[in-house]
């Protein structure tokens, strides 16, 4: 009994290091053994078998609590929601549909195996699990680093293509005569850049309460891989949402200090902020600027669309479509799901306008307050993981209001599982939990 009940913890490391290779791995093991669609949802199958069987052993070890059940009651009435919708919309293309309730679901199902993975184990130490989740992230900021100084095509040799689904390289723009974007294992750059942020507030503050200078040094270098790997995806919405939540931590961990110092200090920052801005003003028609920053081509025609255009164009689209439809077009009808359809779906770069366009107002109402619930119960523990955790869920909000980001397995396992982790433990961290 006491290996099953190590199950639902060992499935959640094994998550958090495959997931980040899952696309790389699929696509490359394929070409030898066939069955690319198998390998793709193989992962999502047996996450659900293993969140099955977490729940069952849960409360035959009576290990439930009102939390645990309350996190259930509304990942089932999140999945019965997207059946009924299904149900009523029959004419919705199936494989869209499935593929969009699994993108969906996956982010409640991973909280539900970190939650019962630590109610299960018998000593649950949470540095164990941050130890883990930061080496991987090291492995694949490393692989990014050096796939930028790597041949622009080299992903064509392990099975990277248009056609099986994952493109092998991409640009700032789809100009080639700028530097390619890495994207290490995951499926594109901007997966990889949010993929980053979570291991990059995790190093930031565990640097900032290490005592040990061997440490702190560690720390620091190894943010500085991190950093560089997220610079060399050129993900506007990476950078922006590591620059949000290095700030958050910086600001909860010295909130006191930094509100005594912007109390005495307000001018300079003032004075920085004006200049700052002066700066971007100056240099906004710069080629760089142009195209690094803003990904912009100032060569292209009044009447053509770049990248910021399209944002703001399919975002439109997608509240247009929960307006026409506010109880939902069904699952898989929007995001990254719809793309399977034949005809065409409706991208909404925006992961919260594409759940309102699928499963309606009362989707988007329940998914937030899932959202707000585990956020504020792993606020409450008051410790670096409370604290990185909280300021990578404002990160991932940001990255979601300009992209699909919850849609990518890697970037979902880390930050869900982890979440899960966090909440089965309410109470504030024990010396023992804290990495030492």
């Amino acid at each position: 009994m006491q290996i099953l009940k190590r199950i639902p913890y060992l499935a959640s490391l094994a998550l958090l290091v495959y997931m980040p290779f899952h696309i790389f791995l699929s696509q490359w093991l394929s070409l030898a053994t066939g069955g690319l669609d198998f390998w793709k949802a193989g992962k999502d199958g047996l996450l659900i078998i293993v969140v099955v069987f977490t729940i069952c052993l849960v409360y035959a070890q009576g290990k439930g609590s009102r939390t645990f059940n309350w996190l259930l009651g509304v990942t089932v009435l999140y999945g019965v929601l997207h059946m009924s919708l299904w149900v009523i919309h029959p004419d919705i293309y199936d494989r869209s549909a499935m593929i969009g309730t699994m993108y969906n679901m996956r982010l409640p199902l991973f909280a539900i195996l970190g939650f019962g993975a630590v109610l299960l184990v018998p000593k649950f130490v949470f540095s164990s699990v941050i130890k883990v989740m930061l080496i991987t992230s090291s492995i694949v900021a490393t692989v990014g680093i050096v796939q930028f100084f790597l041949p622009d095509d080299i992903l064509t040799h392990v099975g990277y293509s248009l056609d099986r689904g994952a493109r092998p390289v991409f640009y700032i723009e789809d100009n080639r005569d700028l530097p390619h974007r890495i994207m290490s294992t995951l499926r594109e750059p901007n997966a990889l850049g949010a993929f980053l942020i979570l291991p990059i507030t995790v190093l930031a503050t565990l640097g900032l309460r290490a005592k040990d200078r061997k440490r702190k040094y560690l720390y620091v270098l190894a943010a500085a891989l991190h950093l560089a790997a997220l610079l060399l995806t050129f993900s506007r919405s990476a950078w922006l949402g590591a620059a949000l939540a290095l700030m958050l931590a910086g600001w909860w961990h010295f909130r006191e200090r930094a509100s005594d110092v912007l109390r005495r200090l307000w001018p300079v920052a003032v004075g920085a902020a004006v200049a700052f801005s002066l700066v971007a003003y100056t240099v906004r028609n710069t080629s760089f600027f142009q195209q690094y920053v803003i990904h912009s081509n100032p060569a292209e025609q009044v009447s053509d669309l770049d990248s910021n255009d399209y944002h703001t164009l399919l975002t439109r689209q997608g509240l247009e479509g929960i307006a026409n439809e506010p109880l939902g077009h069904g699952p898989g009808t929007a995001g990254l799901a719809s793309i399977q359809n034949p005809k065409g779906g409706q991208l909404t770069e925006n992961y919260y306008v594409q759940i309102g366009y699928e499963i309606g107002l009362p989707g988007i109402v329940l998914f937030l307050v899932l959202n707000i619930w585990m956020y504020v119960r792993i606020w409450k523990r008051h410790d670096y993981i409370a604290i990185a955790l909280c300021a990578g869920f404002w990160a991932y909000v940001l990255t979601n209001m300009l992209l699909h980001t919850w849609s990518n397995e890697a970037v979902a396992a880390q930050w869900w599982i982890l979440a899960g982790m966090a909440l089965a433990m309410a109470s504030p961290a024990k010396p023992h939990e804290v990495a030492r």
